[in-house]
Parts: structure tokens; C-alpha cells; sequence
């Protein structure tokens, strides 16, 4: 990789050469013309004052370049801009999220450069579409954090996807802000780079059940996908049932292509549930529901909050009217709620007119990873970061609430559940 030319932008490695050719150059001037010359006695004394008094002074110049180009090299950082990157399924089986995910960040940081900043630097964003594949995610996040020198990560989408970049993430010692994703392996154990902003699928679970319970269904059946995240949500799900003495009707997994789709089907219906809930993101809940009612109309489904994008409505059509969807985030489309506003404020300022769930908890996650960047001061570093996102003990954000400290790594455990209506929308 190049090293860039001078200026704010020039790269860490590119800084560090060009102090280092400055220091040279200083020292073989000083070691010629400072150096004490045998021309007398008369003048010997005060030539080799002289001397010393040069070399002390290309001391505290050079200790002075070396705090500076210290400070250069933290990586993503410079005088006129910081770093940042997301490596998203922007194609592939969860496409339209990925989408969603990145104009999200972008209505927010959008929003930041135009007034100024964070304490005079403008973030940039770099986003690599990884399509939702486990290998691509780790290549890109080795692109962001060895070529693209990242100052910090986030929104990396999906459980398996985030799970296989935390060896990484821990190696290169980058912050991890608001992994797009409530499973349990980027919460426990506490990873101290890694900061979650949203309710895990584990809050997820124990409202889906909560409500069940208070409505009185008991045979709760549960479909759940054939991955890191289907896996983690299943066990949320049994956690929440054994917490009320109660246990899972029936359980079948499918896979993330939705091949065995009908299997699935097969396999719960048999068992006659009383409701399903859905551990799935994409296609396999968009082919899960179709086919079972085709076979049996009437049954009340319940999906995680990744089912919250308009896009997953349109993709159910008629078959998504009465769907549960859980939701990590205020309803987006609230005209009283001060932080979907500013939200909807916010998109509208970069023409996207089509709120969702997903955007606007992406929307938050830019938010919060720019106050941890306020609040560690004009002289960022990674510690100071980590360190001020710590002591964001407790913060609103214009009526959503989270917090943070020295071990606690989970931002917020808001739930609620919303319905897609008859017209096609989202209705609480």
C-alpha cells in the first residue's frame, strides 16, 4: 500500500517516515555545526557551551517531533478526520438489511460532518459488503483494520460474522462498537473493546415468551435457522419456557437458503402448536411462513427484531398480516418520541424516505459511538475511547436510555413488540 503524500490525511506509517527524515537531516546539521572545534583555547570553552547548548535543544525538538508522530500514528486519526469501518451484507440472502443497516450510519454521520464534526474531524466511513458469508466478513474486517488502518469497527452484521472477527478484534486491540447482532458470544464474556448498544436475543426471547404466557399459549413451537444465530436464540427461548416451568412444544431447524423449508414446516405442524415463534432472519421466515399457511391457515407467528425492515414486509406480502416482530429500538415512525424524530429528520436529509426498524438502530449505533468519540476529547486514542464509552454510565438519548462501565458491556434492554398490520406497516 502507497504511502499517502503529506497533509492531515497522510498515513501513520507515512508520518513516522517523513519525522524520521526530518530528524536525520536535523541531526547531521547539528553534528556539523554543533559540534566543538579545536581552534584555540580562547574559543574552546565557549564553542563547546555552545555544543552542549545545541545539543540540548535538538533533545526537546527531537522528543517533541516523537510525541507528535506518537500521536499521528494511532490509527484512523488525523488532524482533519477520523476512521471508521462496517463490514455488511449489502448483497446476498439479507441484502435489503444490509442496506438498511448502512443508510442508517450514514443519515448520522452525514448529519455529524455537516456541522463541523467531532472536535474539528470528520468521520468517514468505509463499508465492504461481505453478503452475509463468515469468510468475507474476516477478510474485510483484516482489510479495515491492516490496510484501511480503522480507528474503531462497527455494525458488523450477523452472529456468525461477528463471532468469527473477535480473535481479530482482540489481537489488533480495535474497538468494537454495536456488533449488528444479540447473541450472547459478543456479550459473555465481557470483551473489553467490544461495546453492545442493543438488547440481546435474549431480552428478545423472555418478552416473545412473557407475552405468550400472559395470553396463556403454551404449546410454543420454534423454527429456528441452522447457524450461530438460530442456536443462540433457541437457547434464549428455552431459558425464558424453563423460567416459568414451561417447555418447548416443538422445535425444527432450516437452513439460511431456506431449502428445507417444507421439512420444517412438516415437522411443527404435525405437532399442532398453539404459536410458532421464528429464529430466523430473510428468506427462511419469508419461505417458513408461505408454506405453512398454505398448509394451515390462522397460526400466530413471532419473529426476532431482524424482521424489522420494511422490506421483509413487502417480501411476506398478504402472509405477513398479524405477524409479532420484536423491536430493539422506539417505533420509527413515532411523531412524539424526540429520537425517532431526529431520526426521520435525518433521512429525509439524505433522501431516503422509507423508515425501518434496522436503519434506526443503526442510526443509534452511529450515535453512540460518536458521543464514546466526543466524550475521549480532541487527543483520541483507542484507550481514550474505550475509557470514555466506560463512563457512559447513564445516558438518554432523546428518551432511549443505555449505559455502560468497567464491566458492563450491554448498552440497552429495551423490548417491545409491534404487529404488521392489514396495510402493510407496522402498528403498535
Amino acid at each position: 500500500m502507497a504511502e499517502e503524500d503529506g497533509g492531515a490525511n497522510m498515513s501513520p506509517r507515512g508520518h513516522l517516515l517523513s519525522v524520521y527524515r526530518q530528524l536525520l537531516a536535523l541531526s547531521m546539521a547539528s553534528s556539523r555545526l554543533l559540534r566543538p572545534r579545536a581552534i584555540g583555547a580562547d574559543h574552546k570553552e565557549t564553542d563547546m557551551d555552545a555544543w552542549k547548548i545545541g545539543r540540548r535543544a535538538w533533545g526537546l525538538v527531537l522528543a517533541g517531533a516523537l510525541a507528535g508522530a506518537a500521536a499521528a500514528a494511532e490509527p484512523g486519526v488525523s488532524d482533519r478526520e477520523v476512521v471508521v469501518g462496517q463490514s455488511i451484507g449489502l448483497t446476498g440472502p439479507l441484502g435489503e438489511l444490509g442496506q438498511d443497516i448502512a443508510n442508517g450510519a450514514r443519515a448520522y454521520f452525514d448529519g455529524v460532518n455537516e456541522r463541523g464534526g467531532i472536535h474539528g474531524r470528520r468521520v468517514r466511513v468505509i463499508t465492504l459488503d461481505d453478503g452475509y458469508k463468515v469468510d468475507q466478513t474476516v477478510r474485510n474486517v483484516q482489510q479495515l483494520v491492516e490496510e484501511d488502518q480503522v480507528f474503531a469497527l462497527f455494525n458488523v452484521m450477523g452472529t456468525p460474522n461477528s463471532a468469527a472477527i473477535l480473535p481479530l478484534v482482540e489481537r489488533a486491540g480495535v474497538p468494537f462498537f454495536s456488533p449488528f447482532t444479540g447473541a450472547e458470544v459478543t456479550r459473555s464474556p465481557v470483551l473489553p473493546g467490544v461495546f453492545n448498544v442493543r438488547a440481546s436475543y435474549r431480552d428478545e426471547a423472555e418478552k416473545l415468551v412473557q407475552h405468550l404466557a400472559t395470553v396463556g399459549i403454551q404449546r410454543v413451537s420454534v423454527v429456528h435457522q441452522a447457524n450461530g444465530f438460530g442456536k443462540d436464540g433457541m437457547a434464549g427461548v428455552e431459558a425464558a419456557m424453563q423460567r416459568r416451568g414451561l417447555k418447548i412444544h416443538s422445535a425444527a431447524s432450516i437452513q439460511t437458503d431456506a431449502s428445507d423449508a417444507g421439512q420444517a414446516v412438516a415437522a411443527l405442524n404435525d405437532s399442532r402448536p398453539g404459536a410458532v415463534i421464528l429464529i430466523t432472519a430473510g428468506k427462511p421466515t419469508f419461505e417458513f411462513i408461505k408454506a405453512y399457511n398454505k398448509l394451515r391457515r390462522g397460526m400466530q407467528f413471532y419473529t426476532l427484531s431482524v424482521m424489522g425492515a420494511q422490506a421483509n414486509i413487502r417480501a411476506l406480502g398478504p402472509d405477513g398480516v398479524g405477524v409479532v416482530v420484536a423491536s430493539v429500538v422506539p417505533f420509527p415512525w413515532s411523531h412524539a418520541h424526540p429520537l425517532a424524530k431526529e431520526y426521520q429528520a435525518a433521512m429525509n436529509r439524505i433522501g431516503q424516505r422509507e423508515y425501518s426498524f434496522v436503519s434506526f438502530e443503526s442510526y443509534i449505533n452511529a450515535k453512540v459511538l460518536a458521543e464514546a468519540m466526543r466524550r475521549a476529547g480532541r487527543d483520541l486514542t483507542r484507550a481514550r475511547l474505550v475509557a470514555a464509552a466506560e463512563g457512559m454510565a447513564h445516558v438518554s438519548f432523546g428518551g432511549f436510555d443505555l449505559g455502560y462501565g468497567k464491566d458492563q458491556r450491554q448498552g440497552s434492554r429495551f423490548v417491545e413488540l409491534t404487529i404488521i398490520g392489514a396495510n402493510g406497516r407496522f402498528t403498535k
